[in-house]
């Protein structure tokens, strides 16, 4: 299959790209491929060993991005949000919530969730359209939230201009965030990652939640949200010869 230049030194077939990108998401994945390309411009006797750019992305040592799986910590992150500002914590609830993608959740503005039980929308990365339902706790986060706003306001503003948060920013807040009460292995995705591990948790419907993120196989879904992974640990925890 044709690879495709994603930079300078750095080739993936669009399958490949695809996978990663909902593996890591998108901040999460330029940044590794921009470390993969500094590395061979400093050692080209490393550009010459690497065979494959997709598995020296995925190589040891670059951790997955992960779901939130503990009830604990999702409520201490709620809490550190808090402390920056109510919209981190508003942007961390949203996400958890409706499962959307970073790229989607931050140019939503008041008039797409005022009054509404539905968002409604283009997802930028497939383009298809979508209704993701707003549970009813959410409405109430949101009618508080949104009290008081015009609904060209951006639910998400930067504090320095009139445009949306920007999804580099994003990651810097929740990252800072994870960090502060001991989460690894925390990138952006995580909130839609965390929104499907525990809706499958929940439901065990993995049809319904692959669906849901579009995706072409259950398998894909369950590796998505760590479960795959989650198997195999418990498997192996009292294994012993």
């Amino acid at each position: 299959m044709e690879k495709l230049q994603f930079s300078d030194h750095v080739w993936l077939t669009e399958g490949q790209y695809m996978y990663l990108l909902d593996k890591y998401g998108e901040y999460e994945l330029k940044r590794r491929m921009e470390e993969l390309n500094r590395s061979k411009v400093r050692d080209v006797k490393r550009k010459e060993m690497i065979r494959s750019d997709y598995h020296a992305i995925i190589s040891k040592g670059m951790q997955t991005v992960q779901p939130i799986r503990d009830r604990y910590q999702i409520h201490a992150m709620k809490e550190e949000l808090k402390q920056t500002s109510y919209r981190n914590y508003f942007l961390f609830v949203m996400g958890i919530n409706t499962g959307l993608r970073i790229s989607d959740l931050l140019p939503l503005k008041v008039s797409d969730v005022r009054n509404k039980t539905h968002i409604i929308l283009k997802e930028t990365k497939t383009r298809k359209s979508k209704r993701f339902l707003i549970n009813a706790e959410l409405r109430k986060i949101i009618a508080d939230y949104i009290e008081g706003k015009d609904d060209e306001d951006y639910l998400f503003p930067s504090h320095k201009t009139d445009l949306p948060l920007q999804r580099v920013q994003a990651y810097k807040i929740l990252n800072k965030a994870a960090n502060n009460i001991g989460i690894t292995e925390f990138g952006t995705h995580s909130l839609r990652k965390t929104f499907g591990f525990w809706h499958y948790t929940i439901n065990k419907n993995v049809a319904l939640l692959q669906d849901i993120f579009n995706h072409t196989s259950p398998d894909i879904t369950l590796r998505y949200i760590g479960i795959n992974q989650d198997i195999v640990d418990q498997s192996l925890e009292n294994f012993s010869l």
